[in-house]
């Protein structure tokens, strides 16, 4: 969100040298719609005051030591529940990778 959270949990936690997880190539609405629904989903994020909508993911400039190629700003919107966003945006983060325009057209099966 504001910044790429740097703290695995269990399993996802690797050294810089070792090799990252296989993300799955995906545009950035899809993953726009994966972190939605995992808000939407949360049982303490449904009872929030507002509803939560989540941003659009944002390329980072560099690689990270995750091996993940986006991250979300929220800013601050949603006080009280910044961990449970971290926590949904990290475990999205672990399992895709924005793909360019050109990676998308050729994907198998589009």
């Amino acid at each position: 969100m504001s910044m790429e959270p740097l703290e695995l949990h269990g399993a996802m936690a690797m050294g810089p040298l070792q090799r990252g997880p296989e993300r799955e190539l995906v545009s950035g609405e899809e993953i726009r719609r994966r972190v939605q629904e995992r808000i939407d989903a949360h049982p303490e994020l449904r009872r929030a005051t507002k509803h939560i909508i989540a941003p659009m993911p944002k390329p980072t400039a560099h690689g990270s030591p995750t091996g993940c190629n986006w991250t979300m700003h929220y800013l601050g919107q949603f006080p009280g529940y910044e961990r449970q966003i971290d926590d949904i945006v990290e475990l999205v983060q672990f399992e895709a990778n924005i793909a360019g325009p050109l990676t998308l057209m050729r994907a198998p099966g589009r």
